[in-house]
């Protein structure tokens, strides 16, 4: 009897083992189809391409959204991002496929996949975004010239420049991209023709009868009427005019000035204002020379061997050992030629920026004297939340523009816990001397018992001991900015809405503090300081539609601004984002500033 019982007690484990497998396999399954974003049917997404990190894909995918407006990144299962021109049924979506490959539109392998591996789209030229969702599906179908089988891209639609200001400009600008700090390419006067390809926010992707195409705001663009033809012909389209250049009268003698900033030891020599003309010699820490005349951030500058070209000028300084009208001798000219020797600078490397990335060089004798640091910091690779696309773009611009502005920056972006408590103790380092300290913040921030932390990209939150451990406070770095007789400026855009911190509400932690939306305001305590936030404490701010956020697009287009005061500037950036976001935005700041500060005098 006994053994009888010791067989059944065995079949039952057995039994409730299998049932337990069973579960497990079935909840697995369960997982996987949530986790997957699959149009379903005989449906699939044409895959036009893979990369490792999400803002490369990103980047391939806005070069297929201005034909394809459905063009949506999805981030797979195996940490590798998908760029898809949307989804389509079959069997016309693999004829679609081999049209567009034989047409050389796509590349030759390009595939039909049906979602099973994408987790969450990341970036879409519809705006949706997330994981499966009908609205994800309704936005990123493609429908139109595969009989309903199979999608194309969306119709061309004919239109026309119309709503100018007789008595203003009276033309439209054409730019390379969505957004006015984008290159002018040409100026489009009433009634141009055009054809629409695509859209993007408030700026549509046009085609011009000649085939240039471009970028055009969308207000002073309309449909062509029912007869096919704009009301009346179009005058004659004009090239955008280039940056003229000014003559610096008198002349006046320079120096080439500290390059360790550039990570170079020389300074370029070009045949023209722009990275893009040839590289003519190299010009050394101290070469003396003589600047004729600026265009944009470049200056012309002739040496003492009579040569002449164009050097950026954010590393041009005035002479002090030198009277008007001398010239050095050709002998006391320290230039490197294009030929480097073996153990010259590196052939690749530069002491100027990217040309796009240039704008207009404030006057160089107008920047206040006193040592300025900053500390600017961009986070937008998050391994355990989307991506947000343009917080390390907001912390690259912004590194150019404040080292034209005399700051040594040092930067951060894209950083895990430990390297960001790494760059602010070099921030902390480089500033024990300093006049003037900014500090820079784009990313997710979350706030807990009035205390604001900066969340970095390795950072989880799943458990109720994650804020000490895994953020880094930010009353921490204010307090080592806040030094006597110092001037301290903080400024974050980092108040986007943050499915970390929510996820941390959820977990019930036993901490006392209340975490809630946006960040919390800090006090400005006895220190210089200015604090400024991209929106109100508590509220939530917009990551942006083109590649930089409504804060930071408003505080670069202001910040070179001479003789501008900051608690100005600060008024005029709430205003823009304002009028920018329609009112659901409004930047603040907390000012203990005892005396005026100004970027540019």
């Amino acid at each position: 009897m006994s053994e009888q019982i010791t067989k059944a007690e065995n079949g039952t484990v057995r039994a409730v083992v299998l049932v337990l497998v069973l579960c497990f396999l079935a909840l697995s399954a369960v997982s996987q189809a949530v986790a997957a974003v699959k149009p379903g049917g005989n449906s699939g997404w044409l895959v036009v391409a893979s990369r490792a990190d999400a803002n490369t894909a990103i980047s391939v995918a806005r070069g297929f959204a201005g034909r394809f407006p459905q063009t949506t990144v999805f981030q797979s299962n195996n940490g590798w991002y998908a760029v898809t021109l949307g989804w389509m049924r079959q069997p016309g979506g693999n004829a679609y496929k081999n049209r567009l490959v034989a047409s050389g539109a796509i590349p030759g392998d390009s595939y039909i996949h049906d979602g099973q591996r994408f987790q969450y789209a990341v970036w879409s030229a519809t705006g949706v975004t997330g994981g499966a969702s009908q609205s994800l599906f309704s936005a990123t179908a493609i429908r139109g010239d595969t009989g309903g089988q199979a999608g194309g891209s969306r119709p061309a639609a004919q239109a026309y420049v119309t709503g100018l200001n007789p008595g203003g400009d009276n033309y439209l600008s054409l730019r390379t991209g969505p957004g006015s700090r984008y290159q002018e390419i040409a100026r489009m006067g009433p009634n141009t023709p055009l054809t629409v390809l695509g859209r993007q926010g408030s700026w549509m992707n046009v085609a011009m009868r000649g085939g240039r195409t471009g970028w055009a705001y969308s207000r002073y663009i309309a449909s062509v009427p029912s007869t096919g033809t704009p009301p009346t012909v179009a005058p004659p389209t004009t090239p955008a005019p280039s940056v003229s250049s000014r003559a610096i009268s008198p002349p006046r003698a320079g120096v080439v000035g500290d390059l360790s900033a550039s990570g170079d030891t020389f300074l370029a020599l070009r045949s023209g204002a722009g990275t893009a003309n040839t590289e003519i010699a190299r010009l050394l820490e101290g070469t003396e020379v003589t600047m004729l005349a600026q265009q944009g951030a470049w200056i012309e500058v002739e040496l003492g061997n009579g040569m002449r070209g164009w050097a950026y000028g954010r590393y041009l300084q005035a002479a002090t050992s030198r009277t008007n009208g001398e010239r050095p001798s050709a002998g006391d000219v320290p230039i490197i030629g294009p030929s480097a020797s073996a153990d010259g600078p590196n052939e690749t490397q530069s002491a100027e920026p990217p040309s796009e990335s240039a704008p207009d060089l404030p006057d160089l004798s107008t920047l206040p004297e006193g040592k300025r640091v900053a500390l600017v910091m961009g986070n937008s690779a998050y391994r355990h939340a989307p991506l947000l696309p343009n917080p390390k773009n907001d912390a690259s611009r912004l590194t150019a523009t404040l080292k034209r502005l005399g700051f040594e920056v040092i930067n951060g972006l894209d950083q895990d816990k430990v390297a960001m408590e790494a760059t602010v103790r070099s921030f902390v380092r480089a500033s024990r001397d300093a006049d003037v300290v900014l500090f820079f913040y784009a990313g997710h921030a979350m706030q807990m018992g009035g205390k604001n932390y900066l969340i970095p990209v390795d950072a989880k939150l799943e458990d109720a001991t994650a804020v000490d451990f895994e953020t880094i406070e930010l009353g921490t770095i204010l307090s080592y900015m806040n030094a006597p007789g110092r001037l301290s400026i903080a400024l974050l855009d980092a108040c986007r809405d943050n499915p970390l911190a929510r996820r941390f509400r959820g977990l019930g932690t036993s901490r006392s503090g209340f975490v809630g939306r946006g960040l919390a305001a800090p006090e400005a305590g006895g220190g210089n300081v200015l604090i400024g936030f991209a929106t109100a404490p508590g509220e939530v701010a917009l990551d942006g539609d083109g590649d930089n956020s409504p804060f930071t697009t408003a505080l670069l287009k202001h910040i070179e601004t001479p003789g501008l005061e900051i608690e100005i500037m600060m008024k005029r950036v709430k205003a823009d984002v304002y009028a920018a976001t329609g009112g659901s935005q409004s930047p603040w700041h907390n000012s203990a500033l005892r005396r005026e500060f100004y970027f540019v005098n």
